[in-house]
Parts: structure tokens; C-alpha cells; sequence
């Protein structure tokens, strides 16, 4: 099998990237499968690192399949085909929790920055990728920002930044992990995109008292959106906590309220029926007709939506013939640019591949969303 590894990566590295239009596409692609060798000739030579927790992560397949899916990239390769094209990442990166802004008519997009093939436990997440786009579609990479800083409160990991722009700033809140995986949510502000600064009194918000949460052992706290409704700001979270109801730990979405970004009082939370026993990750809510829509990752469905008269409470998952917008994806953020919606998200490939795509959002009149291709 060691034979089958060397071989198939000579056949990479024997690739002319001359003979490719899109080098930069092509380069993402190569690397992918010299990555996917390197895991499998670590697992078949029993070098995988645990990172600093006892479990592993079984996530992955066998040296084979592994082996078998670089060697698919290769022979597309060779046939001039390039895959991946259109789903974004870093040349030997993924992107995970993401956030949009624009300024100038250019589009940021700042990303949780890890690895190809390997998952945030074996690689730490420590600073956030950082790209630009016209149209959405072709991405040119940026220096990395936000770098965690040894004896900080967030010095393990970054994690899911969401972006404003408010009062001639941009307000970054994201997710701040310590070494214990505690994670709580922190603001760094900047006037550029590219150069940011902490708040010092970070962090901004931690889970109410009604959630399962100690600094001192993992606990949830993550995944910021922001909304502004009126004069009052409200920033959603994923949250665990122990329900009376079901007694037993079920995940929630927790809510805080501010007049000025910076002081945060706890609204409470909410749960959803069908993320008990699964995080609803990635909770993002956007108004339109005096209603609250909230689109969040369900992991046994994808990107579903739920909605509300309140900012704070009441949301029903929408009837399961519509609730699914996009299946099988995670990590969605909704995003406004001239009058038009879209909807990103982090599409997967096995072995921990993970890509940004964006699509053009429809509000459909029956209540449903179409998530279609931007023309």
C-alpha cells in the first residue's frame, strides 16, 4: 500500500500546472490529494496525532478509501478536469463557520481556517482566514487575521466570526475558546477589514445562568449573530443546558440584548424540537414582513429554518416539507449585497473537506426558500 501512496503522489507532483486555466483551482485540487496521502500513510504507519484529548476522531476512512479518493482527484486531473471548482478554500485548507461583509463593493469573507483533511482537535483553529471577491465567486486570498495570543482568554481557538458595521467601525463577534474549550463570545473591531483589534474587556458575552457552563471544562458557547431591530441589538448563540421538561442536558439557542454592542443583557433562550439532542448550530436571524427568520444547521437534515413573531422567543421549525433549505451542508450565513439575498454555507467531501459556496436566496410565496445558482 506504501508502494500505491508514492506512486499516485508522483503523479501529482509529475502535474504541469501550465497546462491548466485555473491554476489556482488546480493547485487547491493537488493538494487535496497529496493531503489525503499524507493521512493515510500516517494511519497505516500508526503516526496520527490525538491532539490534546484522549478521544480520537473516527470520522475518517480506511487508508483505502483515503487512497482510492486521492487517486480519483488524480485521474480527474489527468483528464484535464478539475474538481472543486466553485467551493472555496484555502490551497491545502478548508473553511468551516464563515461570516460576509461588504465595503467599497468588495465582498470579505472571514472563515474558521483549517486544514485539509485533518479536524480542529488535531490542528487548533488559531487565527481566521481572510478573502475578497467582486462577484462572489472568485476569491483571492488575504494575510490571516485575529491571531490567538498565549495567556489570553481565547488563546486555543477562533471559532464562527460574524461581521457588522455600525458607527463608521466594523464590529467582529466571534467565538473565543480557552484551553479547557470553554467558549464565549468576543468582539474585536476594525475600520479597514484588515487590521483588528480586541475589545479589551472581553469577552462580551457568556451563557446565562439557565446553561451548563464553567470555564473550567468544556462548555458551549458559540456561534454569534448579531441583529439589529430598532434601537436594541440581538446576538443568538448555540447553548447547553439541563431541561426539567426532558430531564436530561438538550441543546438550546441562548439570546442577549444590547443598546451599544458592548454591555449584553441575557434574554434568555429558546429550544427547537427537532435539535435536542444534536446542536443547532450556526443560528442566524435575519426580519422581513415583521417576522423573525431563523436559519441554523441541523445535522440530520442541513440549513432548515425556523420562524417567529418575537426576537427572542416563540420560533417553530418550519412544516417538513419546506424546512430544509439546503441538505447535507452546515454553517449558514444569510447575506444582503444590492438589494439581492443569498445564502452561504459549508458544503463536505469525506475525510474532512470542507468548502465555502454561496448561492441566491428566493423567498418563495408559499413560505419556502430556493437557494439557486448566482447567474
Amino acid at each position: 500500500m506504501f508502494n500505491d501512496i508514492e506512486s499516485i503522489r508522483k503523479g501529482f507532483r509529475n502535474l504541469n500546472e501550465d497546462n491548466y486555466s485555473n491554476q489556482f483551482e488546480f493547485e487547491k485540487a493537488r493538494e487535496i490529494g497529496l493531503c489525503l496521502l499524507g493521512r493515510a500513510e500516517r494511519m497505516l504507519k500508526e503516526q496520527i496525532p490525538k491532539g490534546r484529548f484522549e478521544w480520537v476522531d473516527d470520522s475518517y476512512g480506511s487508508p483505502e478509501d483515503i487512497i482510492q479518493q486521492a487517486k480519483d482527484i488524480l485521474k480527474q486531473l489527468k483528464s484535464n478536469r478539475i474538481p472543486y471548482v466553485g467551493r472555496f478554500a484555502e490551497i491545502g485548507g478548508t473553511v468551516i463557520d464563515h461570516a460576509l461583509i461588504e465595503k467599497d463593493g468588495v465582498h470579505h469573507l472571514f472563515y474558521i481556517r483549517g486544514k485539509a483533511v485533518t479536524t480542529w482537535a488535531e490542528c487548533p483553529t488559531n487565527n481566521f482566514g481572510h478573502a475578497v471577491s467582486t462577484d462572489l465567486i472568485n476569491w483571492e486570498v488575504k494575510e490571516p487575521v485575529l491571531q490567538t495570543k498565549e495567556g489570553e482568554w481565547d488563546e486555543y481557538q477562533v471559532w464562527a466570526p460574524h461581521v457588522i458595521y455600525h458607527e463608521g467601525e466594523y464590529w467582529m463577534f466571534y467565538t473565543g475558546v480557552n484551553n479547557n474549550v470553554a467558549q464565549a463570545i468576543g468582539l474585536a473591531k476594525s475600520r479597514d477589514l484588515y487590521h483588528w483589534e480586541r475589545y479589551e474587556n472581553n469577552p462580551v458575552i457568556i451563557p446565562g445562568k439557565w446553561a451548563i457552563w464553567n470555564k473550567d471544562t468544556w462548555s458551549d458557547g458559540r456561534d454569534p449573530c448579531i441583529l439589529k431591530d430598532g434601537d436594541t441589538f440581538y446576538a443568538y448563540y448555540c447553548a447547553h443546558m439541563y431541561s426539567e421538561e426532558y430531564k436530561r442536558n438538550i441543546y438550546a439557542i441562548g439570546v442577549a440584548s444590547s443598546k451599544n454592542l458592548y454591555d449584553w443583557k441575557d434574554e434568555g433562550y429558546f429550544v427547537l424540537n427537532e435539535s435536542l439532542n444534536t446542536p443547532p448550530e450556526s443560528p442566524f436571524v435575519v426580519k422581513k414582513d415583521n417576522k423573525y427568520y431563523l436559519f441554523y444547521t441541523d445535522y440530520k437534515a442541513g440549513t432548515v429554518f425556523a420562524v417567529s413573531d418575537k426576537p427572542t422567543t416563540g420560533f417553530v421549525d418550519a412544516d417538513p416539507d419546506i424546512r430544509t433549505i439546503i441538505g447535507s451542508v452546515s454553517a449558514s450565513e444569510v447575506y444582503i449585497s444590492k438589494g439581492k439575498w443569498y445564502i452561504s454555507y459549508i458544503s463536505h467531501e469525506p475525510n474532512q473537506l470542507h468548502f465555502f459556496e454561496i448561492k441566491e436566496l428566493v423567498w418563495n410565496l408559499d413560505g419556502s426558500f430556493l437557494a439557486k445558482t448566482i447567474e
